[in-house]
This record gives C-alpha cells, structure tokens and sequence, in this order.
C-alpha cells in the first residue's frame, strides 16, 4: 500500500472512489450521512485535487487500485476556533483531516488505520503540533477508529458546513 497526494491525473479515479463509497453507505449503513448528504460532490473532490489537498492510499497489488481516500489542509469551522483544545496551536500548526474513506473492496484491511498513521506523518513533516477533525455524532465506526488510535475525544460540538443540516459532530485531536 502506498499514500501519496492526488494529481490532475487522478482526478476520475478519485471521483470513482468516493462515488463508490457513496453507494455503499447507500446500501448498508450511512453512519457519516455522506450518501443522504451526496458528500463530496464530484466538484468538491475535483477542487480538492487541483488544491493539492487529497491524498490516496493505492493498493500496487491491485493493478493501483484506490483504497482510501483523504484529504489534508488547515480548513476549519468558525466553531474550531472555540473549541476546548488540548493544546494552542496557530491555524498552520494543526492539519485537519477530511472525508476520510475506504472503498468497500478494501474495508475491514487495516486502510482506515493506514490514512491515519500517513496523515500524521505529513503532519508531522509539516511542522504540525495537533491533527484534529471532526465525525458526525452518530459515525460509530470513526468515532471508534479515532479514540483507539488516541485522539482525544472532545466530545459533541455544533459546527456549521454549507449545504446541510447536519450540525452535531464529535471533535477529535491527536498532539504530536
């Protein structure tokens, strides 16, 4: 498995993943709301690509298959900027994850775990001093990913994003 940032050329491949993910939550359990929600919009992932923000995890056993999907910047909510922190940090000291995702071909094989440990490790290239990101109150399955793995649940907080409804969300931070 490797991790590496998206480029132009990945562009429909990065679509495809997510757009995969999509319907799986639609035929299983939406636990992050993203298919009630069509979160991210092919436009979002296509500006998250030309803004060298998402990342992949490529399976080279499978032909380059996209695993999972991530993206990485230091945009926020106006509701971060009250939030309980363990630390202070200053907006380019902390990255914040994003639509984190694995495609169903890939679950339950260590991809979720594998984005975070990379996402901490261009934190840490960065010079970040926390990683924090926000689930949805009811994604069970992330909200466990992120305390097993150590993050600091801060528990539910209201945060506005454009485009939905959906407002109460549990915030996390790793300290590096």
């Amino acid at each position: 498995m490797r991790f590496r940032r998206a480029d132009g050329a990945d562009t429909a491949a990065a679509q495809a993943a997510y757009r995969t993910i999509l319907e799986h939550l639609a035929a299983t359990v939406d636990y992050p709301h993203w298919h009630s929600e069509n979160h991210p919009t092919p436009a979002e992932v296509q500006a998250w690509v030309q803004g060298g923000q998402l990342y992949l995890a490529v399976d080279d056993a499978d032909a380059g298959a996209v695993a999972g999907v991530v993206v990485l910047n230091h945009d926020a909510p106006d509701a971060y900027l009250e939030a309980p922190w363990t630390i202070d940090a200053r907006p380019l000291e902390a990255l914040m994850v994003h639509a984190l995702g694995v495609t169903p071909g890939f679950l339950r094989q260590g991809v979720a775990r594998f984005l975070v440990d990379a996402s901490l490790d261009v934190a840490r290239q960065a010079g970040c001093r926390a990683v924090r990101l926000d689930t949805y109150v009811g994604n069970t399955p992330a909200r466990q990913l992120y305390t097993g793995y150590g993050f600091t649940d801060l528990g539910v907080h209201t945060l506005h994003y454009e485009g939905t409804e959906l407002d109460r969300f549990h915030l996390f931070e790793y300290v590096l």
